[in-house]
């Protein structure tokens, strides 16, 4: 019986590939995330393989994307295809890790639009967790076909996909074809770093030729015509399309026609017979009619996906007869329904549109190219979408060069406005080369330098702008623009030496009379270079403050707001005040000329500076939340870092810990590296400050892994965790070395932190070892309140040791005050503070002690709770008794028979402390201690003290 479409009706070989999707969807249903590649030549069945592979009868749920070649790809097509087959099936997920990226995601899905463009990785974080919100419904097969074809946006969000998808129940499943391209070059970059399988489709072999023909046929192998199989075999190549089309061709020229019994061959098969794919297909038009050849040929000239409303234009026809062809050529498998509907159709396979292109003249399909672009412009005003660029694709296509470089600069210029700095450099690049040779070329230059910028390319926007630079016509006005825009992307990149040669250059332009409003923006890269070297921050702010000034005027808004900000953190070191005028500023600019994203960052500041100096946080986490809902993920997470730093300061070390992991893992996958350390600081601030070092050095090891080591936060690790933390182990000796060491380092650095110590903790710790007074304790950084409260401390001590109890007492008063708001900091003070009293004899020293050891004792900080109740007996008065069912050893050691004191000692021989450092951290005597490091070496079984030590080092907490 004669078949009605010479396709196979299953899948011929392919056995081994069908097994490594399978055992990759198996490990899915496990809740363990894969990806697969396939790749291969065109026709060679990666489509038929993906649609194959069972994955329905999985119970997942089958999301289907695909990127085709028309016009310039549209960013993220493939993935909006896909995940619109879900969200308009049923109401859209929900959940408090996806509402931040909402405004983000409506970049993708518009009914989601609000607030500001972020960035790729933004988007990608944001689809990241939409999948594992729709993964929680049921389990997912995200299938994206034909990636050769695709956006550098939907590369770049797929490749962040693979890399993290591990904990999510979904798999993904792309294809892409053999030959050079960035999605093959994805694909076994994947493969290298991820385990990600590339199931690379070979060509069949002879007998699976032969059986494909079969199937097509709808015959068993043997029934064969003679010298069938051997002939597809030669002339395809073994490429499954390539044989079904064949075989169509062999069908419809009168080579093979069937007799209601079998098929026959018409003439000897091992002659020369003119079938071709080009030609198959152009016979399979011509079958379809004139009108119908007419249609797919205009269709095939504006791509592999086309609208029909513009190819009706083209050949002036009516709306019933045009639909009626389209049926005609896709009962025919010319033609496909596109998934997206909108009046577009797509061609059944890309080289079926190919083979139709390969048949028109080359004037013809010039001709055709501009008429199909004059179609396009008068169906869609304003050209929306991806319309421009493919626009831009036809005036090329028809030699209309001009044309195609003013629209490859809009399409270039909105991709850029909606955050696809990629696919915006690209087309930039394409438009400023076709208008290399007039002055307009500049003016596509500097938006294409914004691109780079985001895209971080900053040696390509170099070359680009030294290329223009060389222009003898070029005029100068252009060219300072030009070069103040490679001296921020050269801050920017980290390269200063470029920045600085890039200033040099806009003044050798302007010479030594140049307006300041001339200079602005390039003064603006110089002052945050300047800011960089060591004793130039006055200058830095002398710099920026100028070129504040002369943009406000001309007006620069953009320029403006930079010079600010930096200006709001120079401004620190004279105090908060005169950074939040700064601040304020840019606040009013923003509103003034609508630049939401600048007004949310000056809030942030704002309320950050707010939170240092009063210990309030109530307007960081509105300015936090109002970042969150415009979709400005990057300053919503530079908040809750300060959030998190807040809750360490507040005590609340589980809360600081889990937003630095939330944040870690997203700033890590962003390659925020910078913005990564300083989390792992506060991380590390949330163990060392309740006496976590292992926890606390753990977070640091990542730290310098991350390359901390020697960056601007080297206080802030000094301070704010080790001497914190040491001071918790009754080592007062090594939290003033480490203070020592901030103070060593931030000499010869600039800073923007305050409140690691110099201006707070030092000045404790000077007056409890009977140090002068230091100029620090006047500096405006002394006025904030986690300082301050330090400052009272050590102003306590030293009336106390000058015998002014009053003033001692009026001093302690004011430091409860400033301090009770944070309550480890607050009961560490008057635990350092009581020894003072109690050797000079004023205030409630006992009192005090017993409000610290009840902090520590609930903390689990053994070793300066021990301390407080020996200051306490000290005294003569009953300490509190907490060995008592020794609830806080760990079981392991309970068992034993270890005490608390036991224990306490066991935590210090984990440091290799000598005995005599043991004795004098727990206020023991050296023979008492000796007597516990034996009793210890009894219980546990330790042959000699140095064993012991690793034994400690092991149990010690984390």
């Amino acid at each position: 019986m004669k078949p009605t479409r010479l396709t196979s009706p299953v899948l011929i070989g392919r056995i081994g590939e069908l097994a490594t999707v399978a055992a990759a969807a198996g490990q899915v249903r496990l809740g363990a995330g894969r990806a697969v590649f396939v790749t291969g030549e065109p026709g060679i069945g990666k489509t038929r393989l993906l649609r194959e592979s069972g994955l329905a009868g999985t119970g997942m749920a089958v999301l289907t994307g695909r990127a085709t070649a028309t016009g310039g790809a549209m960013p993220f097509r493939p993935l909006v295809e896909a995940l619109n087959t879900r969200l308009r099936a049923g109401p859209p997920p929900t959940g408090p890790e996806l509402e931040p990226f909402r405004p983000a995601l409506g970049r993708l899905f518009p009914e989601w639009r609000a607030g500001a463009s972020e960035s790729t990785l933004v988007i990608a974080e944001g689809l990241l967790r939409l999948l594992a919100a729709l993964s929680r419904e049921q389990t997912l097969a995200l299938v994206l076909e034909d990636l050769h074809d695709a956006d550098p946006e939907t590369l770049d969000v797929l490749g962040y996909l693979v890399a993290n998808l591990d904990a999510l129940p979904v798999l993904v499943l792309a294809s892409v074809r053999t030959g050079p391209s960035p999605a093959l070059d994805l694909a076994y970059r994947a493969a290298r770093d991820h385990g990600v399988p590339v199931v690379e489709l070979v060509a069949l072999d002879d007998t699976e030729v032969a059986a494909l023909a079969a199937q097509c046929l709808r015959v068993d192998t043997g029934a064969l015509p003679d010298g069938l199989a051997q002939r597809l075999a030669r002339d395809s190549d073994g490429v499954p399309y390539v044989v079904e089309e064949l075989l169509a061709g062999m069908v419809a020229g009168g080579v093979l026609h069937h007799d209601g019994l079998r098929w026959h061959a018409d003439r000897d098969l091992t002659l020369p017979v003119r079938v071709t794919v080009t030609r198959t297909v152009a016979d399979r038009a011509d079958r379809l009619g004139p009108d119908a050849r007419r249609l797919l040929e205009a269709a095939a000239v504006i791509g592999g996906r086309f609208p029909l409303a513009v190819v009706r234009s083209m050949r002036n026809m009516a709306e019933d007869e045009a639909d009626r062809l389209v049926r005609a050529a896709t009962a025919a498998h010319l033609l496909r329904p596109d998934p997206t509907g909108d009046g577009w159709h797509t061609f059944r396979h890309a080289l079926t549109a190919d083979a139709l292109r390969a048949e028109l003249a080359p004037d013809e399909h010039r001709r055709l190219a501009a008429v199909a672009a004059r179609a396009l412009a008068t169906s869609h005003p304003g050209l929306p979408g991806e319309l421009c660029s493919l626009a831009a694709e036809l005036h090329l296509a028809a030699g209309d060069h001009d044309a195609a470089a003013r629209l490859l600069a809009e399409a270039g210029t909105r991709a850029l406005d909606e955050g696809a700095a990629t696919s915006a450099a690209g087309l930039l690049e394409r438009a400023h080369l076709l208008l290399r040779d007039t002055v307009p070329a500049s003016m596509v230059l500097e938006s294409l330098l914004v691109a780079l910028e985001e895209t971080g390319e900053f040696d390509r926007a170099q070359r680009l702008v030294d290329a223009m630079l060389a222009r003898a016509d070029l005029p100068t006005a252009r060219a300072i623009a030009l070069q103040s825009r490679l001296g921020w992307n050269a801050f920017h990149g980290g390269r200063t030496a470029d920045a600085e040669s890039r200033v040099a250059a806009v003044r050798m332009l302007l010479g030594p009379d140049a307006a300041a409003a001339e200079l602005a923006a390039a003064e603006v890269v110089d002052a945050h270079v300047l800011s960089l070297h060591d004793g130039r921050a006055e200058e830095a702010e002398e710099v920026a403050l100028r070129a504040a000034t002369a943009a406000e005027r001309v007006p620069l808004p953009e320029v403006v707001c930079r010079a600010r900000q930096l200006l709001a953190l120079l401004a620190r070191r004279h105090g908060f005040a005169a950074a939040d005028r700064h601040l304020l500023e840019i606040l009013r600019v923003a509103d003034e000329h609508g630049l939401p994203l600048w007004r949310v960052r000056a809030a942030i500041r704002l309320a950050s500076n707010e939170m240092i100096r009063s210990g309030r946080s109530e307007a960081l986490r509105q300015a936090r939340d109002a970042a969150w809902a415009m979709g400005a993920v990057h300053t919503g997470y530079d908040a809750d870092a300060s959030l998190a730093m807040h809750d360490v300061f507040f005590g609340r070390y589980a809360e600081a810990v889990h937003s630095t992991q939330e944040c870690a893992g997203a700033l890590s996958r962003f390659g925020k590296v910078v913005d990564l350390q300083y989390v792992l600081v506060v991380r590390a601030a949330a163990h060392g400050q309740r006496g976590s070092r292992a926890g606390m050095e753990a977070a640091l090891t990542e730290y310098d892994r991350r390359g901390g080591t020697g960056s601007f936060y080297t206080p802030l690790v000094h301070g704010l965790c080790r001497a914190f933390c040491a001071l918790l182990e009754e080592d007062p000796a090594g939290a003033r070395a480490e203070l020592a060491a901030a103070r060593a380092f931030e000499d010869h650095h600039t800073t923007i932190y305050y409140q690691w110590g110099r201006y707070g903790l030092s000045l404790l710790l000077d007056a409890l070892a009977g140090a002068a007074p230091a100029p620090e304790a006047a500096h405006p950084a002394a006025e904030l309140r986690w300082n301050r409260q330090f400052v009272h401390f050590a102003e306590a001590v030293r009336r106390g040791a000058a015998d002014d109890a009053a003033g001692a007492g009026a001093a302690l008063a004011a430091a409860r005050e400033a301090a009770a708001v944070f309550p480890t900091a607050h009961r560490l003070g008057l635990r350092l503070v009581a020894e003072s009293a109690l050797a000079h004899g004023w205030g409630e020293p006992v009192t005090w002690l017993r409000e610290a050891e009840h902090h520590f004792q609930g903390l689990d900080a053994p070793l300066v709770a021990s301390a407080c109740r020996t200051l306490i007996r000290r005294a003569g008065q009953r300490a509190p008794q907490r060995r008592a069912g020794h609830d806080r050893l760990p079981t392991g050691l309970r068992d034993l028979g270890v005490t608390v004191r036991e224990y306490e000692v066991l935590l210090l021989l984990a440091e290799r402390r000598p005995n005599k450092e043991i004795a004098r951290r727990l206020y023991l005597s050296h023979r008492t201690v000796e007597k516990h490091v034996a009793s210890l070496l009894r219980k546990t079984g330790q042959p000699d003290r140095t064993t012991l030590c690793g034994y400690a080092t092991e149990l010690r907490p984390g």
